[in-house]
């Protein structure tokens, strides 16, 4: 099995405990003959070599940074949750010299989780995308106020909504923005897309589960004589501005992401330790 020689890090500037934690992991693979680039994820710039892995040092969204950074080269992702929650990190803080030399020797498994590829189409032309998105799509009003879209899967319509917005989620993000808007969590390894309504305006409206196999389009619409404000945002952290008309067509990305994590670990010991789950 071939040896880990060199590593992206990837830190959050903004925790302290990150920054002080980056470098301890520098000192380490510095002293194990490992070579190493590192990327600031508050930086505006994001620069670094093909490597075998990656590690991220951080909370969540600093996996979610690296994830679409490092997808293109196919690169695995180790998670080290130096944040809050930390649900897509691979082992906590205290648990890294317990595992260093299992993922210096690649001794780790590889998780592969399915992304979304997010376009947007304004009067015929495309003027986003594709941009890859781990955990979501989010289509929403930066007013408190209403707005109508229109749902596609392939060539069939799906409905119409109106309320304050739409989460396309992968089985990924389904304990993300789709949690917290009543979505269900979906195993990680399933195929599916999400489509849970932000305060539908109507008390049918509820979650939906799709095949990823078909594209999802979802059309801008508005009340005649009414413009909003609408925003498009990924992984809440590309955001862009839509129009009344623009179409936005997501689909499964082409490539996987691989997350690095120890032998033992289980998904559904993350859902109780993380997320409480089943507590009474």
């Amino acid at each position: 099995m071939k040896r880990i020689k060199s590593v992206v890090l990837f830190y959050n500037s903004k925790r302290k405990r990150a920054i002080t934690f980056a470098v301890g992991i520098e000192r380490i693979l510095k002293n194990r003959g490992v070579r190493f680039s590192k990327v600031c994820v508050n930086s505006p710039v994001c620069k670094f070599e093909k490597a075998d892995a990656a590690i991220t040092v951080g909370g969540d969204g600093t996996v979610l940074y690296a994830a679409r950074h490092v997808i293109k080269y196919g690169i695995p992702v180790l998670g080290i949750n130096a944040g809050g929650l930390g649900f897509l990190s691979g082992i906590e803080r205290s648990g890294f010299k317990k595992y260093l030399d299992a993922f210096l020797n690649n001794d780790f498994n590889k998780v592969r989780r399915q992304l979304l590829s997010v376009e947007v189409f304004r009067r015929g032309k495309k003027v986003f995308g594709p941009y890859p998105a781990l955990n979501d799509c989010v289509i929403r009003s930066a007013e408190a106020r209403a707005f109508s879209l229109r749902a596609f899967f392939g060539s069939q319509f799906l409905s119409e909504y109106f309320g304050d917005g739409l989460i396309i989620s992968t089985p990924t993000g389904s304990t993300a923005y789709n949690l917290a808007a009543l979505g269900p969590i979906v195993l990680p390894q399933l195929e599916v897309f999400l489509l849970s309504p932000v305060c539908p305006h109507t008390l049918t409206h509820r979650p939906i589960v799709l095949s990823s196999l078909e594209d999802i389009t979802i059309v801008i619409g508005n009340r005649p004589g009414h413009d909003h404000c609408v925003s498009l945002s990924l992984d809440g952290q590309e955001n862009s501005v839509l129009e009344t008309g623009d179409r936005i067509v997501i689909r499964k990305y082409p490539k996987n992401f691989e997350m690095l994590v120890p032998r033992d670990f289980s998904y559904f010991d993350i859902l109780r330790k993380k997320l409480r789950w089943g507590k009474r």
